[in-house]
């Protein structure tokens, strides 16, 4: 009888999760950083015409709409007739959320970096200069919660998704 109580004690004992290994196992929603290298965010080029999915800022320049594609560029319609806009080109600048327009320089936010550009052929356009880190880099959602630590090693935070975490140590 002594044996199986022994034994008994022995089974409930290991079979027991101290409160570390439930936390270090917590299962919780939160925000996970999506990555991409810089050099492809890098990336600015004049592509074909496309269509609108997620319309940003208008600029108005001369005889030129300019429309800014949320993370991903500027398209480029001829407005000369107001009533029936023409595409002309796209301006990919990857993970682009900004854009502004002085004479005939357009300035984006490309990821970290301010670029500027020379719009003054919307047919043919040419980057001037590049800051390099001009802007904070994105180590937190804009969402409050936890969230994966941002590891700067990876790339550049693109976007953050909304996914199961395993213990996740940020938190805001």
């Amino acid at each position: 009888m002594r044996k199986l109580y022994f034994l008994v004690i022995i089974a409930l004992m290991s079979s027991c999760i101290s409160e570390e290994e439930k936390a270090a196992n917590e299962k919780v929603m939160g925000y996970r950083p999506v990555y991409t290298d810089y050099a492809s965010i890098r990336k600015i080029e004049l592509q074909q015409a496309r269509g609108l999915t997620s319309p940003g800022k208008i600029y108005i320049k001369g005889k030129y709409l300019y429309i800014n594609e949320s993370g991903e560029g500027i398209h480029i319609f001829d407005n000369s007739d107001k009533t029936n806009p023409k595409p002309v080109a796209f301006l990919s600048i990857p993970v682009n959320k900004d854009i502004s327009i002085k004479d005939n320089i357009l300035y984006a936010d490309n990821g970290d970096d301010l670029v500027s550009i020379d719009i003054s052929n919307p047919n043919s356009v040419k980057v001037l200069k590049r800051v390099e880190k001009a802007f904070p880099y994105p180590s937190y959602p804009n969402e409050r919660g936890k969230f994966e630590c941002v590891d700067p090693s990876k790339g550049y935070v693109k976007a953050w998704e909304y996914v199961e975490l395993t213990n996740p140590k940020c938190f805001r």
